[in-house]
């Protein structure tokens, strides 16, 4: 995660959520991270700006998540992503921006406990959260019609 805003904008994924959902999906880039933190090979410079392709993981920056929402819809489906798994708070379920981006057009799951992102300077993970973490999982549906 890396953003502008709050300081917790730049909380990491810890590995072992990244872990579960990478062996899943093989991801290709991380579309919301530092250099230091990124958790693929290749990773965007600018998540909102540049092109994603391919298997993009992305943990945004929270106080961003409309744009980031935005973002990942937009790529999906103009067919410049085949995937992308978004990892947000459980509280943003409650907003218009997902009801626009997500409910009703992609799968979504709400992990069954707490995720403590990693602070960026001591490397440990917060034992803090107000919130419960959702996985989007942004996909084209498949088109039976289409042949």
């Amino acid at each position: 995660m890396i953003g502008k805003g709050k300081r917790n904008d730049s909380f990491e994924t810890p590995n072992w959520l990244f872990n579960k959902l990478n062996a899943r999906f093989n991801f290709t880039v991380d579309a919301a991270s530092t250099e230091e933190n990124k958790k693929c090979e290749k990773r965007l410079k600018d998540g909102l700006v540049d092109k994603w392709t391919g298997r993009v993981f992305c943990n945004p920056p929270f106080s961003q998540k409309k744009e980031w929402l935005e973002k990942a819809h937009k790529s999906i489906e103009s067919g410049e992503c085949d995937l992308c798994v978004m990892l947000l708070p459980t509280n943003s379920m409650s907003s218009t921006f997902w009801h626009d981006f997500v409910f009703g057009k992609y799968h979504y799951e709400i992990i069954n406990t707490r995720v403590f992102y990693v602070d960026p300077e001591t490397k440990k993970e917060r034992k803090e959260s107000d919130s419960g973490t959702t996985v989007v999982y942004f996909m084209k549906k498949i088109d039976a019609r289409e042949k």
